[in-house]
């Protein structure tokens, strides 16, 4: 019985800390834009809108492009830039190698709503040519720690209270005799 409720621990425990999703499917919000760039490509984004603070935030790139070579780059502004390589073989449609992107959960510390995500379209010789916002919503989760402070002062100030009540019983006992 003992190895029955070990082995249920370990495996909502490990549930719990997979990692997040990296997979189209997963992610709620959608962005698809026509860059000028190479032959008018069609670009889709795939991303959560809300970046939780302490996760990882992913986002997805694909495209149905033949002709786009250079680089795209993500930037939450504050030297916070990630960027991904792009080179299509001429006439030929393919993914994007390395189509996602990842931000970890410590890059920001502090709640703030609508803060954009430039996304920026760079050809091969430096020159830009597309860009594009994302609006996204930085979450700061509840600390998990608040559950054990209220847990752990319920227990203080029930102990408290129970010693009053036990000193009082004793000196009403003492007036007595």
């Amino acid at each position: 019985m003992r190895l029955v409720v070990i082995i249920v621990t370990i495996l909502v425990l490990s549930s719990s800390a997979s990692a997040g999703c990296r997979e189209k499917e997963c992610m709620p919000e959608e962005f698809v834009t026509d860059v000028v760039a190479g032959d008018g490509d069609r670009w889709y984004f795939y991303y959560d809108s809300v970046f939780s603070i302490g996760t990882n935030w992913f986002i997805i790139v694909e495209s149905e492009g033949t002709s786009f070579e250079g680089y795209i780059s993500f930037e939450f502004g504050n030297n916070l830039t990630k960027s991904i390589d792009v080179n299509f073989e001429s006439g030929t449609s393919q993914k994007v190698e390395n189509g996602s992107i990842s931000f970890p959960g410590s890059t920001f510390s502090d709640e703030e709503f609508n803060r954009i995500l430039y996304i920026n379209f760079t050809e091969d010789g430096g020159e830009q040519t597309d860009n594009f916002q994302l609006k996204i919503q930085i979450n700061k989760p509840p600390a998990d720690d608040m559950i054990y402070l209220w847990g752990g002062m319920t227990v203080f100030w029930a102990s408290i209270g129970a010693y009053v009540l036990y000193i009082s019983s004793k000196l009403t006992q003492l007036r007595e005799r």
